[in-house]
């Protein structure tokens, strides 16, 4: 009689241990909420799965000692789900990315022209990566004149995608200023501003230095100020790069924007600057290669 009482407690108990609940679902892009079929759905810690129709559903079966739920699918981000008292779930699967810099091995060479002050320049620029745990490592400069009293020169060294993800990354840029108009202006400033990408979109912040002196009107500013600005990339089938920014010092502003366009191999830019009565419209065209 024991042994029978024994052998039925532990039949029953082991009843109990075993006792499952039965889950359904339906599995969705998350960018555009359309149902995904396909998906692996495995019970954590376990070899138990099941898969979602053609409709993006699916039935599991988890024991109730088991409470997280795999979902995983090729070009999507594996997703775990905590089970709570909800038998019936909604899961959103996130499009993964794999990202392609191809800026990181990159020379170019332009012919530029100051339609307003300084016709003859050019710019060259050069981008590079160390190694792969390095960000990318861009810098240039470039020279307008009118091969008389006029120069202007803007030099610059950034670093590249930092902070990565699939919606986000920043840049660190810094850059040198130097302008002498009509033996009149004399300007150098510097410049270091971060600019945090969210997929097309920019904003730019920073902080500038200026020593500005116009020697007609006697004046002369050294100052400090904050830089603003936004930037965005314009995809098919313009191809082009829009940024706008201004810094802003004590009784001065200064003020910079570029367009930059792809065309069959060749780039052409159109740039503006701008500081009190100075201003400039540059434009220029070359071709950048890979090495």
């Amino acid at each position: 009689m024991k042994k029978t009482l024994l052998l039925i407690f532990l039949f029953a108990s082991g009843i109990t241990f075993c006792q499952s609940k039965e889950y359904n679902g339906i599995v969705k892009v998350k960018s555009d909420k359309t149902p995904l079929p396909g998906v692996n759905v495995v019970i954590k810690g376990t070899k138990i799965r099941t898969q979602t129709d053609f409709d993006g559903n699916f039935k599991i079966s988890v024991p109730d000692s088991l409470k997280i739920l795999s979902f995983s699918f090729v070009g999507f981000q594996t997703l775990e789900y905590k089970l709570e008292t909800e038998k019936s779930i909604e899961i959103f699967l996130k499009e993964d990315c794999n990202i392609d810099w191809f800026d990181e091995k990159l020379i170019g060479f332009y012919l530029n022209s100051g339609l307003v002050n300084n016709p003859v320049g050019g710019q060259f620029n050069i981008s590079f990566t160390p190694n792969y745990n390095w960000p990318t490592i861009k810098t240039g400069i470039s020279y307008q004149t009118n091969l008389k009293e006029n120069k202007f020169l803007n030099a610059y060294l950034n670093f590249h995608h930092l902070f990565v993800s699939c919606d986000f990354n920043a840049d660190i840029n810094s850059s040198l200023r130097n302008l002498e108009y009509d033996n009149n202006i004399e300007l150098t400033a510097y410049s270091v501003e971060t600019s945090l990408n969210f997929n097309h979109f920019s904003a730019i912040v920073g902080l500038s230095t200026i020593d500005y002196n116009k020697t007609s009107e006697n004046e002369n500013v050294n100052s400090i100020g904050p830089t603003f600005g936004i930037g965005t990339w314009i995809g098919q089938p313009f191809l082009m790069s829009v940024s706008a920014k201004t810094t802003i010092y004590k009784n001065l502003s200064e003020y910079q924007a570029e367009i930059k366009k792809n065309y069959r191999g060749f780039y052409g830019f159109l740039k503006y600057y701008k500081v009190n009565a100075f201003n400039e419209l540059s434009l220029g065209i070359g071709m950048e290669f890979w090495y």
